[in-house]
């Protein structure tokens, strides 16, 4: 069973019309938002949130959200996720991106 995130989310099934700046303004609803990363090929980004407790909210906040046609699967990002995005896995403190920023493979397993 991987580990997840306490602090990152994964948004899936973005539009090609949905930005970075529109994910981050609805995050923001639910706390301070520290980054967003989009990857425009595998539709989806991370969500960095500040607090684990707003990281809680916007996941059950936003999850089933649509935004731009499509209907958001907001789930607690998982260590293969951060690899797909080049971010270093930092659990137990925040979470930061790596120096590197290429994607890997995407990932075919989100089993938790």
């Amino acid at each position: 069973m991987p580990s997840k995130s306490e602090y990152v989310l994964l948004v899936e099934n973005l539009s090609s019309l949905t930005r970075s700046s529109d994910i981050k303004r609805e995050f923001e609803y639910c706390g301070t938002v520290r980054e967003v990363e989009r990857d425009i090929k595998s539709k989806s980004a991370l969500v960095e949130m500040k607090r684990a407790g707003d990281a809680e909210y916007a996941w059950k906040k936003m999850d089933g959200l649509r935004i731009d046609g499509k209907k958001w699967k907001v789930e607690y990002a998982i260590k293969a996720d951060f690899k797909y995005f080049g971010w270093k896995w930092t659990e137990s403190r925040s979470p930061s991106r790596s120096p590197s920023r290429s994607p890997s493979v995407v990932r075919s397993d989100r089993s938790n």
